[in-house]
C-alpha cells in the first residue's frame, strides 16, 4: 500500500450537522487539510478556511418524493466512492453511521477499506438505538473488523468493543465528544427566559430536548411530570414515527391543557434551542441506555446541569459540581432525582457548571486523533498503516 498523505476526507452521511463541523474544524485547527463531503444541510459558512466542502449529498428535504430520495442516496453512494478513489491516498473517517447497515457499513465499507490509505468509524453507541438483536449485533461485529481504527467518545464504549465485539484495544482511539458551540448563550436571568415562554417565573423549569425516542425514556419523564404539579417542563423536538411517538405526542398534548408544559414540537431552530436551555434549571436525561450524548454536553456548555441516568458516557462527565444522578431508568427514580433537585435548585452556578466542561473544545478533543494521524501538519507522511 502507498504511503498515505497527510489529507482527511470526512464522511457524516448526514449525521448532525453541528457534530459534522466541530469534527471538521478541530482537525483543521490543528493544521491538517480537511475534505468534507456534505450536503445542503452542512453549515458551510461556519467551516474553518481549512476544510474544503464537497456537497456530494444535495438535498436533504424530506418533502421529496420517494423516488427522488432513493436516486439521490444511489448517486451520493456513486459519488462517495469515486470522491475516495480520487483521494485514495488519504485518511477516511467516517464519523456517522447511515443504514442499510449491511449495505452502508458492511459491503461499502469494504470497498472503501480495500480503496483508500486508512479508514476510521467513529462509534457513537455500540448497537443502533432500540435494535439490540442478535442479528443487528452480527452485522456490527462484522462492521467493526473493516476499519483500521474506531473512534469512541468514551472508555465505557471502549470497553464495550473490547469486551463484547472482541476488538482489539489497539485499534480503539479514545477522543472524548467536543463541545457544540454554534447555540448563543443569552444573557437573561432564569425569570426573564421563563417569561419570554410564557411560563411562570418563579416555578423550576426542566427542559427535555432532543429527538424524541424510547431509549431516552421519555415516557418515564412524562409519566413523572404527571405525578407532580411543582414544576413546568420545556420539550423542545421532533417525535418520532409509530406507537411510542403516538403515545407521547398524546400525553403532551394533556399535559400542555394543564399549563405545566411549553412544547416545542418538531424542527428546533438555533435561536429556539437557546431561548429553552436559558429558561432550563436543568436538562432531563433519564435514558434506558446511551453511549454519549452530545444534549448532555450542549446543556453543560450552557450553565445548564442535568440530571441523567448513570449510565454509559453519563457516568464519566456527570460530577457533584454539574448535575446528579437518577439511580436507574424508572418512574420513581426520576422522581427521586426530581425531589434531590427542588430542595437545592441553586446548587449549581451557571459558571461552575460551564467550567467542567471547558477542556472539551474541538481543536482540544481530537489531539489522540491528530497523534494517531501523525502530529501536526506535514508529520503524517512517514506513518505506516496497519493492515
Amino acid at each position: 500500500m502507498s504511503t498515505p498523505t497527510n489529507e482527511v476526507v470526512l464522511v457524516s452521511h448526514g449525521f448532525q450537522s453541528h457534530y459534522e463541523q466541530g469534527f471538521a474544524n478541530g482537525l483543521a485547527e490543528n493544521g491538517l487539510p480537511v475534505t468534507l463531503l456534505g450536503s445542503d444541510s452542512t453549515l458551510a459558512s461556519r467551516l474553518h478556511p481549512g476544510v474544503t466542502l464537497l456537497n456530494i449529498r444535495g438535498s436533504q428535504d424530506s418533502r421529496r418524493p420517494v423516488w427522488r430520495k432513493a436516486r439521490d442516496m444511489a448517486l451520493y453512494h456513486l459519488r462517495l466512492l469515486a470522491t475516495v478513489w480520487q483521494r485514495r491516498r488519504s485518511t477516511v473517517m467516517i464519523i456517522g453511521m447511515l443504514g442499510p447497515e449491511w449495505l452502508v457499513g458492511v459491503l461499502e465499507g469494504f470497498l472503501l477499506r480495500l480503496i483508500c490509505a486508512r479508514l476510521t468509524l467513529t462509534v457513537h453507541n455500540i448497537l443502533p438505538h432500540n435494535r439490540h438483536t442478535a442479528m443487528m449485533k452480527l452485522v456490527y461485529w462484522i462492521i467493526y473488523r473493516i476499519p483500521h481504527r474506531l473512534i469512541v467518545h468514551t472508555e465505557a464504549t471502549r470497553q464495550a468493543l473490547v469486551q463484547q465485539f472482541d476488538v482489539s484495544a489497539d485499534r480503539v482511539i479514545v477522543m472524548e465528544h467536543g463541545l457544540n458551540d454554534s447555540v448563543e448563550h443569552l444573557p437573561l436571568s432564569k425569570a426573564e427566559a421563563k417569561a419570554a415562554l410564557g411560563t411562570d417565573p418563579q416555578r423550576v423549569a426542566v427542559l427535555s430536548f432532543g429527538y424524541i425516542s424510547e431509549f431516552k425514556g421519555t415516557d418515564l419523564l412524562l409519566s413523572a411530570i404527571e405525578q407532580r404539579d411543582d414544576l413546568t417542563l420545556i420539550v423542545a423536538g421532533r417525535i418520532g414515527p409509530g406507537e411510542y411517538g403516538d403515545a407521547i405526542r398524546r400525553r403532551l398534548e394533556a399535559l400542555k391543557a394543564t399549563g405545566r408544559l411549553v412544547w416545542f414540537d418538531g424542527f428546533v431552530d438555533e435561536a429556539t434551542i437557546a431561548r429553552a436551555f436559558a429558561a432550563a434549571d436543568a436538562t432531563m436525561l433519564p435514558y434506558r441506555h446511551i453511549d454519549q450524548s452530545g444534549v448532555l454536553l450542549l446543556s453543560l456548555s450552557l450553565g445548564v446541569p442535568v440530571i441523567a441516568t448513570q449510565i454509559g458516557g453519563f457516568a464519566e462527565t456527570v460530577e457533584p459540581r454539574n448535575g446528579m444522578f437518577i439511580r436507574e431508568p424508572s418512574v420513581e427514580a426520576v422522581n427521586e432525582a426530581l425531589d434531590q433537585f427542588l430542595a437545592q435548585p441553586s446548587r449549581f452556578p451557571p459558571a461552575d457548571v460551564m467550567a467542567t466542561v471547558d477542556h472539551l473544545a474541538w481543536r482540544r478533543t481530537v489531539h489522540s486523533v491528530v497523534q494517531w494521524l501523525g502530529g501536526r501538519g506535514g508529520g503524517i507522511g512517514g506513518l505506516r498503516v496497519n493492515t
